[in-house]
This record gives structure tokens, C-alpha cells and sequence, in this order.
């Protein structure tokens, strides 16, 4: 592979001299044909060995588990900020409304929505439970319900 590309840079220094010396004319059309010939044969010159020759995918990549390794310590930074995100949207949407209610989500390791803690007054408390399925996309039974009474 070394040798392939100084070939290349050797046929370009070449090729660079050889137009700088050229003198107009006939001539300088030919030697060009001849230089665009031998370029294309430094290109495509190793590739017969290459097709001959077995590449393991493997070699350039290292797939091994020891190569890598979760920070797990960053993923649960990641969890507690969509926990949060998502939170403080649904508060968001219950204060737009002028609802009495507080909602705190929780995340499963694959951060979906485990479950939603829902408080809220006896008025407020329909709208809001319909509010958290409908924002969410939550099965009902995901929600837990702290009814307030005020």
C-alpha cells in the first residue's frame, strides 16, 4: 500500500515537471496522452492483488466487548434529563390549562415511560389523567393517581 501511493506521488511530481519543460505544439498533445496513460496504470496497478487477496473486515475494526464500554454513570445522566424534560413539559401543559396538578415521571432502562406519579385535586383530576394519557401516549394503568383534597 506504501509503495502504491509513491507511486502516485512520484507519477504527479513527474507529470508536473515534465508539463512545466513541454513545449507547445503536437507534441505536448501526445507526451499529455502518454502522461494520462501512465497515471491511470499507477492508479489501477494494485488492484489485481487486491482482488487475489482475502481483506478481513475484522482486521481494520476491533468488534471485540473488550474494545469498548458503556458509561453507565453518563447514560443515567442522560435518563434523569429526559425524566426531568419530560416533567416539567407535562407541568407545563397542566399550568397552561390552569390546572391544579403535579405530575413526576418515571423512566424504564429503555426510557420509556414505567410510570406517572399524578396529583391533583378532585376538579382537576379527570382532565389532567385524560391530559398525561393523551401527552405521553401512556397506557392507563401506567398512571398512578394521588387524588389532593383541597
Amino acid at each position: 500500500m506504501t509503495g502504491w501511493i509513491l507511486s502516485i506521488v512520484g507519477t504527479v511530481l513527474t507529470i508536473t515537471l515534465t508539463e512545466v519543460m513541454l513545449p507547445e505544439g503536437k507534441t505536448a498533445k501526445f507526451i499529455k496522452g502518454v502522461i494520462s496513460l501512465m497515471v491511470i496504470y499507477v492508479v489501477i496497478a494494485p488492484i489485481p492483488a487486491i482482488m487475489q487477496s482475502k481483506i478481513d473486515i475484522n482486521s481494520f475494526f476491533d468488534f471485540s466487548s473488550s474494545s469498548y464500554e458503556s458509561d453507565s454513570e453518563f447514560i443515567g445522566i442522560i435518563k434523569e434529563d429526559k425524566q426531568s424534560a419530560l416533567t416539567a413539559e407535562l407541568n407545563a401543559a397542566f399550568a397552561d390549562r390552569g390546572l391544579s396538578a403535579t405530575a413526576t415521571i418515571i423512566l424504564d432502562g429503555g426510557y420509556d415511560v414505567e410510570r406517572v406519579l399524578l396529583s391533583a385535586t378532585a376538579e382537576d383530576l379527570e382532565e389532567a389523567y385524560q391530559l398525561t394519557v393523551n401527552a405521553l401516549a401512556v397506557k392507563e394503568e401506567k398512571i398512578v393517581i394521588n387524588e389532593v383534597f383541597t
